[in-house]
């Protein structure tokens, strides 16, 4: 068994952050330019969510590391716990 977990660790999956949420009108998404401001449902500073296919694994924080944005995984939500046979 552990031979056919070593052939997955290779494979990409899809890792997204999710900075926020807003909703807005039809009217209002049309009007947006460069230089709009969007208001999220979450304050500067606040975690961050962090996505692999659509299911929320961790939060993070938002961090520049040589002038890269980047994301310093916190809490984990099951993840650990579900590959410590690895």
């Amino acid at each position: 068994m552990s031979n056919n977990i070593n052939m997955l660790l290779d494979v990409n999956v899809p890792f997204s952050v999710q900075l926020g949420q807003t909703k807005m009108s039809i009217r209002d998404l049309l009007n947006l330019k460069k230089g709009s401001i969007v208001r999220l449902n979450r304050m500067a500073g606040e975690p961050v969510d962090i996505f692999i296919s659509s299911k929320l694994i961790a939060k993070g924080e938002v961090t520049v590391v040589n002038d890269i944005l980047s994301i310093r995984v916190g809490q984990l939500y099951g993840a650990k716990e579900k590959f410590k046979h690895l």
